[in-house]
């Protein structure tokens, strides 16, 4: 993954706020591309593609670094993930993460849900009791298949190549957003690393729009904000 990005999949416990989105099916094709950039440099892009195989789901997220930032960063981080999805929750059932070019690897993960267990190729594994479980890969899917109330209340726990990271969440309000793809009326939700306090991660998601978040801030007080704007949509 380039260093200062973070996966699109890096996302979210959505809590509500006044609004409760109506849950959308997924729906059998979706491709979603994001423009990002550090501050006010622009680093590349992401881009996703979900499609339906039979009964479960299967993703392929690619991103990739442009101009200088190819040079210094690396080559292009590629995620494969697989899930099911029941009444509105996404299930991963195996994520997997290939970097390219310098600091190559290949790291992959799978689950065993009869004990809520996440375990990782790279060594070692966790069984995570409670909360709302998710990848990298898979996260942004699971806004869209579920709304608001799904992950009202709830600990979000997002699983990496490597390890698991933890949020809760910190405020949630209403913004207006501006996009490459126009104007939004948003729910803000700002997230509070559990482990980390001083890095949070901030998503607009836009109800009127089936959930897509189209905004995704990494706020670090050690750089300046890696920043994730939807810039096309295909299938939704």
């Amino acid at each position: 993954m380039l260093k200062h990005t973070i996966s699109l999949t890096v996302l979210i416990f959505l809590a509500t706020h006044g609004l409760n989105a109506t849950a959308a099916s997924l729906p059998e094709s979706l491709g979603l591309e994001y423009e990002v950039s550090l501050g006010v440099a622009e680093l590349g892009s992401l881009k996703a593609r979900l499609t339906r195989q039979a009964d479960h789901y299967v993703v392929t997220a690619e991103t990739y670094a442009e101009g200088m930032a190819s040079i210094l960063l690396g080559g292009t981080v590629r995620e494969i993930c697989r899930f099911t999805e029941k009444d509105g929750v996404v299930i991963p059932r195996h994520y997997r993460i290939i970097r390219e070019g310098k600091d190559a690897f290949d790291r992959s993960v799978s689950f065993d849900w009869n004990e809520r267990r996440v375990v990782f190729s790279s060594g070692g594994d966790t069984v995570i009791a409670d909360g709302y479980i998710v990848d990298n890969c898979s996260v942004t899917f699971a806004f869209i298949a579920g709304g608001a109330s799904i992950f009202e209340e709830r600990t979000l726990h997002i699983v990496g190549g490597k390890k698991v990271r933890r949020f809760e969440n910190l405020d949630v309000s209403d913004e207006q957003v501006t996009t490459p793809l126009g104007e939004f009326d948003t729910v803000r939700i700002e997230q509070v690393r559990f482990d980390k306090p001083d890095r949070k991660l901030i998503i607009w998601l836009a109800p009127g729009r089936n959930n897509l978040p189209v905004k995704i801030v990494d706020q670090r007080k050690s750089r300046p904000d890696t920043i994730m704007l939807l810039k096309s949509v295909e299938g939704l």
